[in-house]
């Protein structure tokens, strides 16, 4: 096939309840809101990650998974932002560690079990 992939548009999530999502994705972890356009419906909100969005949508039979989205911080600022992150007294963060590839890493589950992985270090190929 010679039609390529260009990229990731937007990663969607299921939560269990808005307002909860809200503080752990704006307050928590400082993602901006966008503005979903009109005629979409139902309970969601939708955030800049960077290029991306993402789509943190209410389904009444979300489960806790081991799923993750992995983010990257602005280059030198990932202390300043893991600690702004656990200065928050949000308690479901693991410890930083610097893996095998020699990128450093920092896990974070939302309230309802979704995972996410900030990375200290730049997308690449």
């Amino acid at each position: 096939m010679d039609i390529k992939i260009t990229g990731v548009h937007h990663i969607m999530i299921s939560v269990g309840d808005l307002e909860t999502s809200k503080h752990f994705y704006g307050s928590i972890l400082g993602l901006v809101e966008k503005e979903i356009p009109p005629g979409i419906e139902g309970e969601r909100v939708w955030y800049h990650l960077g290029p991306l969005q993402l789509h943190v949508n209410v389904h009444p039979k979300y489960r806790d998974g081991f799923d993750h989205f992995a983010i990257t911080v602005e280059n030198g600022m990932y202390d300043e932002y893991i600690k702004r992150v656990r200065e928050t007294g949000y308690e479901k963060i693991s410890e930083t560690n610097t893996f095998v590839d020699g990128m450093t890493r920092t896990y974070i589950d939302d309230p309802f079990g979704n995972s996410i992985e900030i990375i200290d270090g730049q997308m690449g190929d």
